[in-house]
This record gives C-alpha cells, sequence and structure tokens, in this order.
C-alpha cells in the first residue's frame, strides 16, 4: 500500500474540498440561471401569444384577413428579436395568415392539424420554443351567429367546441441558449479561480510546514543514531514549535541516560572483569582438582583391581584344598570346620568379584556379550546353586517358568544370572522362614525381540519405606545390622542395576516391612531360531499317568505346569486324604513322584509312603530340599529309583523320567556312518588344540586331511599339492593368514582352491574386509561339525550329508569345576568325550607357559605380543568348555586392538590370570 505524505494531505484537504464546493455551487447557480432564462422565453410567448389571440377573434368571424395580416406584422415587429413567426389557422385548421413564411414552416402546419389545447400551450421543439393559443368564442356569441341565419358556421363551431381558431406563436431560444452557456461559463471561472485559491493557500501552507518537519525527522534521525547532544534552536509556529521544545527535552534526557549508562557499563565491566580474574582462578583450581580426583578414582580402580587380584589368588588356593579336603575322611567337627572355611571363602571372592565388578562399571567397562543359549537350562543351573543355602534354613525355593516363554534366546547368560543370582541370593538371605518363588516369563514386542521378565518373590523381613530409596545405591543398605549379621557390602543391587540397563531393561521392587518383598527385571533378548541345547525326552513321557505329591503349594505349582507342558496325566495331591482319593479313583500310576522337605527323622515316613505306591506306581521318584549324599543314599535304598534336590532341574528331572522308556526304545545296532567325500583338505592353525580338533571333525567327512602350523608351511605344501579346500587361521607367527592367502592364491595349482578364513575373535566388518582379501567364506571359532559341514558344502559340490550323531552320550564320570562347562565342550567336540578330554588337556599343559609370558608382557608393557599371546589363548578355549575364559580373552583382545591400554586392562587380565590359575589348581586334583 503506498504511503500517502503530508504534502500530499494538505492538498488533498485544501483541494478536494474546494473542488466540491465549487463544483456544487457552480452547478446550482448555472442550473437556476438556466430556468429563470427559461422561464423568461415562456413568458414572453404567452405575452405576445394569449393578446393576438384576443384581438384576432372579430377579425376571424369577419374573415378580415387584412386586419389579421396588420396584427400579426406589428407583433412581429414589437418582438422581432424573439419572433420567428406567428401564424393564426381557422377553425378548419386552414393558414388564414402568417408574419413569415419561412422554410420550416411544415412544422408549423404539422402542429395546427393536431389536437389543439383548450388552453395556452406551450411546445419545446429543440432551438424553438411555439405556443398554441386557441381563439375560443363564448356560448352566447355563438347563439348570436344562430340568430343572424349563420347557421354552418354555428354548427362547426358548436362541434369544435367554440374554437374559431389557433394562434402559433415560434419564438427563438438562441440568445436563451447563448445567456445560458454564459452562465456556464462564468461558473466555470468562478470554480477554478477557487481552486486557485485553495492551492496557493495549500501551497503557502506545505511551506511552513515542510521545513520545520524536515528539521524534526532530522533531529529524530540523529537521536536515533545515538547523537545526542544535537538539538533545534529556531523557534516554530504553534503546536510545531511545541514538537521543537519536547524533542530537544528528549534528546537531553536521552543524553543523561546514555551518560549513565556508559557509567554503568563501565563499572559493570569493572566488576565483571574482576569477577572473570576470579573465576579463572576457580577454574583453574576445580581443574586442577578434577585431574586430582581423576587421577585419585584411577588409583582407586587400580588398587581395587590390584587388590581383587591379590585377594583372589590366595582365596582360590584356600577354596580350591578346601574342596580336596573335603573329599578326604574327615570327622563330624573337621568337616563343619572346612565347610565353613568354604563358606566364608565364597563370600569372600563373592564380595571381591562385586567390587572389582563396581570399579569396571565406574569406568564403563562391563561389556555385554550376546551369544545363544537355553533360557530353562541357565535358570535351573542358576537355581541349583542357591538350593543348599535355602535347604539349610529350611526355605521353600520354587521356580516357575511360563511355559509360553521362549527357550532359545541370544543375549548374555552370565550378566543374566549374576543379576539372577544377585537377587535370588538377597532373597535366601534376608528370609528366615517361608518360601521364596521365581518366576520367569516372556512377551513378545516385535518380529525377534523378546522381552523377558524375572521376578523373586521372598516372604523376609521385608525393606521400610524410608529406605527404599536408596537401595540401588552403590555401598548401601536398607538395614545396617542385617548387612553386619549376614555379610554384604549392598553392591550387588548397585551392579545388578546397571546390568539390566546395559541389557536394554528395568529393575524395580515391591515391598512391605515383615511381610517380604518381590524384586523384579527385565531384559531384552532375540528369539534364537534354531534350537541351541538338547530337546528333552518328552515325547516318551507324553501320555504318561503321574501321581505327584508335594505338600508344599509354590514348589506344587511348579512341577505341575512342567510335568503338564511335557503332555503327562498328573493328578497333584498334598495331603494324606487326597493321595488316599487318587488311589482309590485309579489304582494304577506310570511313575509317582514325591516331593517332600525331608531330615533323618523323617526317613521313615518316606519309606511307608514308598511302600504304600509300590503297589500301584511302575516308577517312583524323590524330590527332596537336601543335597547331603548320605541322605539321599539312605532315601534311594526304600525303593525309589532316582532322588532329585528341589526345585527339580528339567533337564535331570526329564531324563530321570525317560530313562526307564528310553532303555525300551535303544535301537538294537548303529547306523552305518556314510561314506566320506573324497576331498584332500589343508588345515592350517598355529593352536594345536584348535588343529586338532578341526582335523578331527573333517576326518569324518573327508578321505585326506593335511595340517601346517603357520602360513609359510602352508604355502610350501599349497606349492607342492593341489588341495580342493583350505581351512586358514589368520593371525599366526611366520606368516599370517591374509598373506598366506594372497601367496597361494598367485600359485598355478591352488589359485582356484576356495580358502576359508577361520578366526576365534571376529571384529564389526571383519568379515567383508576378509572377503575383499580374497577368502572365499569366513567362519569364527569355535568350530562344530554342522559348520563344517555348511563349508564343506558350499564351496565343494560332492561332499555327502551330515552324519547323524547317536545323542547318548558316554556315561562317564567327568571332573567338575566352575571353570568348565562339559555340555559346550562335549558340543565343541562332536560329542566325543576322548577328544574333549584331550583338548581340555592340551589347554592345560599350555597354561603355565602362557601365565608366565603373559606376566612377563604384562609388565614391560608390550601390546602388540600380548594380543598375540591372548588371541591364541582366545582360539583355544573356544573348543575347551570354558566359556568365562573365553569371553574374558574376547574382550581383552577387542579392547587392545581399539587402543585400550595395558594399564586400562588391569582388572581384565588380572582376573584372566585368576581364573587360568583356578583352573589349574583344581585340575591338579582331577582323576581322569
Amino acid at each position: 500500500m503506498t504511503k500517502i505524505g503530508l504534502r500530499d494531505w494538505i492538498l488533498l484537504i485544501t483541494l478536494v474540498p474546494t473542488l466540491f464546493i465549487s463544483l456544487g455551487l457552480g452547478g446550482y447557480f448555472s442550473f437556476a440561471r438556466y430556468q429563470d432564462l427559461q422561464h423568461y422565453l415562456e413568458e414572453q410567448a404567452s405575452n405576445i401569444a394569449e393578446p393576438l389571440a384576443i384581438a384576432s377573434e372579430q377579425a376571424l368571424l369577419s374573415d378580415n384577413k387584412t386586419q389579421l395580416q396588420r396584427l400579426l406584422n406589428l407583433s412581429h415587429r414589437k418582438n422581432s428579436p424573439l419572433v420567428k413567426s406567428i401564424a393564426i389557422f381557422d377553425h378548419q385548421r386552414s393558414l388564414v395568415v402568417t408574419s413569415n413564411y419561412h422554410k420550416d414552416f411544415s412544422r408549423l402546419n404539422e402542429i395546427a392539424h393536431q389536437p389543439w389545447p383548450q388552453h395556452s400551450e406551450i411546445l419545446d421543439d429543440g432551438n424553438q420554443l411555439i405556443i398554441l393559443v386557441p381563439v375560443v368564442l363564448e356560448a352566447t356569441d355563438i347563439d348570436a351567429l344562430a340568430l343572424n341565419d349563420n347557421e354552418q358556421l354555428t354548427a362547426q363551431l358548436q362541434h369544435s367546441q367554440g374554437k374559431l381558431g389557433l394562434v402559433l406563436v415560434e419564438l427563438q431560444k438562441d440568445k436563451v441558449l447563448l445567456a445560458q452557456q454564459s452562465s456556464l461559463l462564468v461558473s466555470l471561472l468562478i470554480i477554478l479561480l477557487g481552486m486557485m485559491l485553495g492551492l496557493a493557500l495549500s501551497l503557502k501552507l506545505i511551506g511552513r510546514l515542510t521545513a520545520p518537519m524536515q528539521q524534526l525527522i532530522s533531529l529524530i534521525e540523529k537521536l536515533a543514531e545515538g547523537r545526542y547532544a544535537s538539538k533545534l534552536e529556531q523557534p516554530y509556529f504553534g503546536e510545531l514549535d511545541q514538537m521543537r521544545l519536547g524533542i530537544n527535552q528528549l534528546a537531553y534526557q536521552l543524553k543523561e541516560l546514555q551518560d549513565e549508562m556508559q557509567h554503568t557499563i563501565e563499572q559493570s565491566t569493572s566488576d565483571l572483569t574482576h569477577t572473570m580474574e576470579q573465576l579463572e582462578m576457580q577454574n583453574v583450581a576445580l581443574d586442577m582438582a578434577r585431574r586430582k580426583a581423576q587421577e585419585d578414582n584411577k588409583l582407586k580402580s587400580e588398587f581395587l583391581a590390584k587388590m581383587s587380584h591379590e585377594l583372589r589368588t590366595p582365596l582360590n588356593g584356600v577354596i580350591g584344598f578346601t574342596r580336596q579336603l573335603l573329599k578326604t575322611q574327615l570327622s563330624h567337627h573337621q568337616q563343619d570346620y572346612l565347610n565353613t572355611i568354604q563358606k566364608s571363602a565364597n563370600s569372600l571372592l563373592t564380595l571381591v568379584n562385586d567390587v572389582l565388578d563396581y570399579a569396571k562399571l565406574e569406568e564403563g567397562r562391563m561389556p555385554i556379550n550376546p551369544e545363544p543359549f537355553s533360557l530353562r537350562d541357565m535358570v535351573n543351573d542358576s537355581i541349583e546353586l542357591l538350593a543348599a543355602n535355602a535347604f539349610e534354613k529350611q526355605l521353600e525355593l520354587a521356580l516357575l517358568i511360563d511355559p509360553d516363554c521362549p527357550d532359545d534366546i541370544i543375549g548374555d547368560p552370565l550378566r543374566i544370572n549374576q543379576v539372577l543370582m544377585n537377587i535370588a541370593g538377597n532373597a535366601v538371605k534376608f528370609t528366615e522362614h517361608g518360601s521364596i518363588v521365581i518366576r520367569v516369563s516372556g512377551s513378545e514386542y516385535n518380529d525377534d525381540k523378546t522381552l523377558l521378565h524375572f521376578s523373586v518373590q521372598d516372604t523376609g523381613i521385608g525393606i521400610p519405606q524410608a529406605q527404599q530409596e536408596q537401595l540401588f545405591y552403590g555401598f548401601s543398605q536398607a538395614d545396617g545390622s542385617i548387612g553386619r549379621r549376614y555379610g554384604g557390602t549392598g553392591l550387588g543391587l548397585f551392579i545388578s542395576q546397571r546390568l539390566v540397563e546395559a541389557m536394554g531393561g528395568s529393575i524395580g521392587f515391591d515391598s512391605q516391612p515383615e511381610q517380604g518383598s518381590t524384586f523384579w527385571f527385565t531384559v531384552s533378548c532375540r528369539r534364537h531360531p534354531l534350537p541351541v541345547s538338547e530337546a528333552l525326552p518328552v515325547k516318551l513321557l507324553s501320555g504318561k499317568t503321574v501321581l505327584y505329591i508335594e505338600p508344599q503349594q509354590y514348589s506344587r505349582e511348579a512341577t505341575l505346569s512342567l510335568l503338564n507342558s511335557w503332555g503327562m496325566q498328573v493328578s497333584a495331591c498334598a495331603t494324606a486324604g487326597q493321595i488316599q482319593q487318587a488311589l482309590a479313583s485309579q489304582p494304577h500310576y506310570d511313575i509317582a513322584i514325591i516331593g517332600r522337605a525331608v531330615s533323618l527323622d523323617q526317613v521313615n515316613q518316606i519309606v511307608e509312603l514308598i511302600r504304600q505306591l509300590n503297589h500301584s506306581c511302575q516308577h517312583i521318584y524323590l524330590l527332596v530340599n537336601t543335597l547331603s549324599p548320605n541322605l539321599r543314599e539312605a532315601l534311594l535304598q526304600t525303593g525309589a529309583e532316582a532322588c532329585l534336590s528341589k526345585p527339580a532341574h528339567q533337564r535331570k528331572l526329564a531324563a530321570a523320567l525317560a530313562r526307564p522308556y528310553q532303555q525300551l526304545h535303544e535301537l538294537p545296532s548303529k547306523v552305518p556312518a556314510p561314506p566320506k567325500s573324497k576331498l584332500r583338505v589343508l588345515t592350517v592353525d598355529d593352536n594345536e588344540a584348535n588343529l586338532k580338533l578341526i582335523n578331527t571333525l573333517l576326518s569324518e567327512l573327508v578321505e585326506s586331511i593335511d595340517s601346517a602350523t603357520n602360513g609359510a608351511e602352508a604355502l610350501q605344501k599349497a606349492s607342492q599339492f593341489h588341495y580342493d579346500v583350505i581351512f586358514m587361521d589368520i593371525n599366526m607367527p611366520v606368516m599370517d593368514g591374509i598373506t598366506a592367502c594372497q601367496r597361494i592364491q598367485q600359485s598355478s595349482i591352488n589359485e582356484a582352491t576356495p580358502i576359508i578364513a577361520v578366526t576365534a575373535h571376529a571384529l564389526d566388518g571383519e568379515r567383508e574386509r576378509l572377503m575383499l582379501l580374497g577368502f572365499s567364506e569366513f567362519l569364527s571359532k569355535p568350530l562344530d561339525e554342522q559348520m563344517l559341514h555348511f563349508a564343506l558344502k558350499e564351496c565343494c559340490a560332492n561332499i555327502s550329508a551330515t552324519p547323524e550323531r547317536d545323542q547318548q552320550l558316554l556315561k562317564q564320570e567327568l571332573p567338575q569345576s566352575r571353570h568348565l562347562d562339559w555340555e559346550l565342550a562335549l558340543r565343541c567336540a562332536a560329542g566325543k568325550v576322548d577328544l574333549a578330554k584331550e583338548l581340555l588337556q592340551i589347554l592345560l599343559n599350555s597354561l603355565p607357559a602362557t601365565l608366565t609370558e603373559m606376566e612377563n608382557l604384562i609388565r614391560s608393557k608390550q601390546v602388540e605380543p600380548l594380543i598375540q599371546l591372548v588371541h591364541k589363548l582366545h582360539g583355544a578355549s573356544c573348543y575347551t568348555g570354558v566359556p568365562h575364559i573365553k569371553q574374558l580373552t574376547e574382550l581383552i583382545e577387542t579392547e587392545l586392538k581399539h587402543g585400550k591400554t595395558i594399564e586400562q586392562l588391569e582388572p581384565e587380565l588380572f582376573e584372566l590370570q585368576d581364573r587360568l590359575q583356578s583352573l589349574l589348581a583344581e585340575a591338579a586334583g582331577w582323576v581322569w
């Protein structure tokens, strides 16, 4: 929108009203003048025509045209400027006389032949004005004509209503029109004069306003620029002078404010400079304090790690030799003393591990290592470790796993087990009587992810409301006196919270003092598409009738849910009356399961119950709350086929229940193994155990196997013989696997031979990198028979189908250790017990030299040789069933390759050394 300035407004305000007023007045007076001239002309016409009509009456009666002509000429001459023509017509509408017979006279004839008016009538015919005046006789005059025997004229007059004739006067309007135009011209001149006068006044006003306004605007612009010393000294007229004085006052006040603000700014700048100097000094002090705090924290973490290492080393010896002493012949008091020593040492070891985990959490080095595992096997194994402490306090320990919860999971079983053991261990520790119920369920929230929910409900002392908020803080407990009575530092829940959050879950609890607590946590895991553990023999148990006797409610619900999920027909009983009722309704059962809380004085009651059930039940099993071998042996002698501890491990319970039926379904002879493929394979690995395992697994798949311990030896053999496939380790001395692969592919004999990379440690993107470097496929350790079969089938067309293994392993007494997982070791050894033992013995034989070399490398801070040593140890641990050592070596190798220093990884290195020394100490007492 266009802005209108002050000059334009003044012009508009001045000229527009003047124009409208002038136009109005000029138009009004012009119109009035026009009307006056028109009326004047009409009056003149009437003044001429009407007397002439009266004077021509007698002349028309007497038909005296001469007299009429004289009258017309006289009237014409008297009004000659106005009159153009005068004509008289008789009653027969015939022209009698005219004063001027002009060229347009025919118009008068036309008017005369139209109906005559009763009175005078004026016609405006453009430039002429015509007045019609009829010559009318009175009635008396008409009667006089009748008396004079002029009947024909009398009749005509009567017919024309007494109209004897018609006088037409035609007047000129030229002078009137000229006068009207002159009047209009005068009006226009007056309007123009008014406009010019208004314009002159406007310009005069504009001239007086513009200069002051420009000066005022200029002064305001100077004030806007900060030049507050500017003033206007010249006085103005009227309100403009008041405005000038106001702006001058404003400039003066702004100048004062500017001076005051400048003074304030200078003062504030001085204060700020002083404050900044103080802040700088404080920042330096804070930075020094922060660095000192970081250094102190680092020293504290190193101290904790070293102290944990120093404490665990003698503790492992104490625990190991205590176990060895417990295997010897001891008196009752000696055995009690050793059990006390073992419990105290285990408590101290747990405390040391908690402190080490706390140090790792502070440094952000608590790794999560997802791997496939069986959820039910992991939970059952964990609960078995808690059973002894629960049995000592005569507590009911029950495990309820939702049948719809998935079992094949990808997660970190070590960390999940650590959290579950901590929470359940606290429940056992702080519960004196009643029950402890562990529940596990799962809920799917997308295609391949599951949220696992664990809860531990106890009937212990509960937690006061005021102390619940501090429960998940390190080194805090709800009740310090309880910590003194039962031991503990309060680190467990703090570490558990951090671990659960790292696994994408949450942790919480509900507690009422003296009523018990329920701790819960959730973990986000992925579902594994393939079975992770060996299938249970539940097909043999489907449809079997079971009499289940269990007085404890939660234990009865847990075992009943498990048996029902196996398809068994269960009759559950809690009292002696229910047992009698069940036997009366069904006299024969395939299986009887008796769950009891037993002691030595209750053996006779169980013996009597077993005798009672022998007639009705084919197989009888016991579930008891004791781990005493003597008591369990006494119970087995009463007639039970097996005696398991409560809560029953699902795998052990299924195996025990299915054992009689497996003997009936055993095949008389083994299926012959399929023929081997006619392939020649080269295996390359610098680790003796790894090389022996891969050769053993391949020996049943291919006919010919050659081996090499480094890349140079592999290159020499590949230059002499053609191989169908080559399995190549990556990290080897003399020549690494990548160089060997590229050299072999440059030779003419094996340039097209597929080379499969085999490594115990795979970083992100390692497979893609190795494939670009020339490898045909990539396998990660630990290897198994199925993995090798798939690799051979991918690279070679004539590989035979995978042989089916007999799933029943040899029943042998294997040495037990907290470091060993025999199920994993046997799975890696393709179910061969002798091979698993041999691989483990190779690892044990190499440990003394490995520990010595590791100590030297740590002391001399040699990173690259340490990476090679840890990598080699990691490769060996992949096949020997030592998962904790495998995870530690993998973590250390990864962190070292990512740039961590040996000092930063001291806690993990010390823990690795402790575990290796502990494994060696335990292996010294094994009988193979």
